[in-house]
């Protein structure tokens, strides 16, 4: 959960850069007739899109990675002419590996659920601008 976290407080932050960068745009959106709701929307579905795709994509590689470890190991060992894990110090003839889906699951409904939390202020704060303020800006 602190690794989701982290990757949370990423798009945030990559949010709030990206409205940044796009106040005049915003403006000029709102002076052409979007709504807040718009404009939030747009903000929000780049954000989630991020945390979707993010998630999916950790979630398929780290089930192929687990399921194809020894393997890794293997390759890694051939590939160094060294014997990663000794079997005399750490007492294994592979690595164990479990795949738990009940767990994989909690973590991936998680991962979605805090990524589109995190989206939701940026595009927020993106919709509550007020275009003049934003064009005086500049």
């Amino acid at each position: 959960t602190l690794i989701i976290l982290v990757a949370a407080f990423n798009i945030i932050s990559s949010l709030i850069i990206l409205v940044k960068n796009k106040q005049i745009d915003i403006a000029i959106l709102k002076t052409m007739g979007a709504s807040r709701k718009i404009i939030g929307s747009i903000f929000f579905i780049n954000g989630a899109l991020i945390g979707f795709f993010g998630t999916v994509f950790g979630t398929v590689f780290g089930i192929i990675f687990v399921k194809n470890i020894n393997n890794l190991k293997n390759f890694l060992e051939n590939f160094t002419n060294t014997e990663l894990f000794a079997a005399e110090i750490y007492f294994l003839s592979s690595l164990p590996a479990i795949i738990n889906y009940a767990e994989v699951f909690y973590v991936t409904i998680t991962s979605l659920v805090i990524s589109f939390l995190a989206s939701f202020y940026p595009a927020w704060n993106a919709s509550k601008n007020i275009p003049i303020d934003l064009i005086r800006k500049e």
